[in-house]
C-alpha cells in the first residue's frame, strides 16, 4: 500500500524497489498552477512524495484517494498530468485522466522509479494543451 513520505526522510528508490519491478514513487506537485505558454512552469504549489505505489493497482481513482489525504475537496475537480522522464513542459507533459493514460504512464513508471505528477484543481478547462498518446 502506498504512503506519503514524511518530509526530509531519506529514501533511495533504487535500493528499496530492487526486486520489486511494479513499485514506484510519485513526486506529486499539488496546490499550484501552470503558467501560460511560452514560459510554462508550475508555481505556488507543494511537493510531496508518495512511495510504494504499485503500477498493477494504480489508477486515476488511486490518485483521487491520494489527493483526499491532502484534504482536497470532495468530489475533487482535479486534472492530473505526468511529465515524461527527461521531457519538459512543452513536449513532455501528458494527461493522466483515464485508463489509456494510465497505461501510457505505466510504461515509464516501471523503468523510472520516480514519476512526476502535476495537478490542477478546480479549473474548468486545463490551462495547457496536453498531448494525448
Amino acid at each position: 500500500m502506498w504512503h506519503v513520505r514524511l518530509l526530509n526522510t531519506p529514501f533511495n528508490p533504487k535500493v528499496v524497489y530492487d526486486g520489486h519491478p511494479t513499485l514506484f514513487t510519485i513526486k506529486l506537485y499539488h496546490g499550484g498552477e501552470f503558467t501560460k505558454y511560452p514560459d510554462v512552469r508550475y508555481i505556488d504549489g507543494t511537493v510531496n512524495y508518495v512511495d510504494m505505489v504499485d503500477i498493477d493497482e494504480f489508477s486515476v481513482h488511486e490518485l483521487d484517494a491520494i489527493m483526499k489525504g491532502f484534504r482536497y475537496g470532495f468530489p475533487p475537480v482535479i486534472y492530473y498530468h505526468f511529465l515524461v522522464p527527461g521531457g519538459d513542459f512543452h513536449f513532455g507533459l501528458r494527461p493522466l485522466g483515464n485508463d489509456q493514460d494510465v497505461a501510457n504512464f505505466s510504461q515509464y513508471a516501471s523503468e523510472h522509479k520516480v514519476m512526476k505528477v502535476y495537478t490542477e484543481c478546480n479549473v474548468r478547462v486545463s490551462g495547457l494543451s496536453i498531448l494525448s498518446m
